[in-house]
């Protein structure tokens, strides 16, 4: 019920309030935002200790050591790696229930989205493909590397670690891990980047492609030395042969 100019009664609809908008979009957008970074930054740290690996077996021990809690503890605790890997392997779990929700979730989401992206050749849009099918490798790539770390710890070290990757054939893992996570995780940053605009030089197109270029001369950079490591890690166990 209304009322005229005139101030007379009619029959009229009510005006519907207006829903409040929810905030748990964009509330989950930063959390995933936030574990996508931190997972990010992580590998970049976990891929660099692994090239250490270059300077010897010793190498490898002394920074095994210090995760367990050497110079902290009176003794070396290796469980400590085991509850540092259940929490790397939750914060995985949620990152990839986050990134799921925007992923396309039937054929026929899949296929108009395979149409735009062939239509609109755009580079971004094909990176984010990219993006999301290394992402579900890596959820289960990235769980397997993890088993031994969360069940085994006290095994992690220089010469223990170059026996596995030769004589439990794990080079096959980690040759098909290392330009997974490399690519994963280096795009993750490049799109967190162009996302809430920082650094500053990242703004406007000629800052996307500055930014584009830092990412790829990155990821080569980590490619290239943990394809190093990888070799060491060959060489030290072959030269082991069935040593114990």
């Amino acid at each position: 019920m209304t009322l005229n100019s005139t101030g007379a009664a009619t029959a009229g609809t009510a005006p519907v309030p207006s829903r409040r908008a929810s905030r748990w979009p964009a509330r989950l957008d930063v959390a995933q935002s936030l574990t996508g970074l931190v997972l990010g930054l992580f590998v970049g740290f976990h891929l660099f200790l692994d090239s250490s690996i270059l300077l010897g077996p010793g190498a490898v021990d002394f920074i095994a050591r210090l995760f367990e809690g050497k110079g902290i503890l009176d003794e070396p605790q290796p469980w400590i790696v085991t509850v540092f890997s259940l929490g790397i392997l939750a914060l995985l779990v949620a990152h990839a229930a986050l990134a799921m929700r925007k992923l396309p979730h039937d054929y026929q989401q899949l296929a108009i989205f395979r149409r735009h992206n062939s239509a609109m050749r755009h580079t971004d849009t094909r990176l984010w493909w990219v993006q999301a099918l290394t992402g579900f490798a890596l959820f289960f790539l990235v769980a397997v590397h993890l088993f031994m770390p969360i069940t085994v710890p006290e095994d992690i070290g220089g010469l223990e670690s170059a026996r596995r990757v030769v004589q439990d054939n794990a080079w096959a893992l980690y040759i098909v891990l290392l330009p997974v996570v490399v690519a994963h995780a280096a795009l993750g940053l490049y799109r967190l980047a162009l996302k809430w605009g920082w650094p500053s030089f990242t703004i406007g197109a000629q800052g996307r492609r500055r930014l584009l270029l830092a990412t790829v001369g990155v990821a080569a950079f980590y490619l290239l030395i943990d394809l190093a490591a990888l070799v060491a890690y060959l060489r030290i166990g072959l030269s082991l042969g069935g040593q114990p």
